[in-house]
């Protein structure tokens, strides 16, 4: 498949997904009664396009210089372990990334002021997904440059960990409250709805839990997997001072 054929196929796979998710926040929400939904999700559509636009410009910087960088180091296609087998190593490595790279964004201080637009969106659903402040986007860019550099990262690895990342971001963030044995069993692979809505937590500690991106193995490795609290009503949001 090409980088081309990707690019349509991550518009139809996110747009579909997302589409899905929306019709099923409405007949099978968790949190309950909510309304002005379509009010709700235009202002963050309306900054997903303009990331979009900015994203675009970035990558295409990048992905000239990763090009060119990749004639004098290819990273780890250059163990020779063959193209379907480097492209999922290269893609849980990018994944590992993504955990680090969203933990800073809580823990640096200088980080958070950007990322913390994301979290301040306290009617959580799948349109918060995509809802990032363009200055996270543009630092995000620029710092996993050397990150993919080092590893042998290219166009087609970035584009494959976009098919896999959107439709798993956007079912984490929505307002859609999966069967209870369906949340259990995704867990132990992905990040579910339920454990997003704790890092979503207006608490701080329970929002500096449950990091990962495509993967939850990352937060099982490093202790950063948080259940949610029973018996007690989970808000969501900033808690301003």
């Amino acid at each position: 498949m090409t980088e081309s054929q990707l690019q349509v196929l991550i518009i139809l796979v996110a747009g579909l997904s997302g589409g899905v998710l929306w019709l099923l926040e409405g007949s099978i929400p968790f949190f309950q009664n909510r309304q002005g939904r379509l009010k709700h999700a235009l202002p963050n559509l309306a900054v997903a396009m303009l990331n979009t636009l900015l994203a675009s410009v970035l990558t295409i910087g990048a992905l000239t210089i990763l090009t060119h960088l990749q004639l004098y180091w290819q990273g780890l296609k250059g163990l020779g372990i063959g193209e379907f087998v480097e492209n999922v190593l290269l893609v849980i490595c990018y994944d590992f990334w993504m955990y680090i790279w969203h933990r800073l964004n809580h823990q640096v201080t200088f980080l958070w002021r950007f990322h913390r637009f994301h979290h301040a969106d306290a009617l959580m659903d799948v349109t918060t997904g995509v809802r990032f402040h363009p200055v996270e986007i543009m630092l995000s860019e620029v710092v996993r440059l050397p990150v993919c550099a080092l590893l042998g990262i290219g166009a087609t690895e970035i584009l494959l960990y976009n098919l896999l990342s959107f439709p798993i971001i956007l079912l984490h963030h929505s307002n859609v409250a999966l069967p209870r044995a369906l949340e259990n069993w995704l867990a132990y692979i992905i990040p579910t709805p339920m454990l997003h809505r704790v890092h979503h937590s207006i608490k701080k500690e329970e929002a500096d839990t449950n990091y990962g991106s495509i993967l939850s193995l990352w937060d099982r490795l490093f202790g950063s997997l948080r259940q949610p609290s029973t018996g007690q009503p989970l808000r969501l949001g900033i808690e301003e001072n």
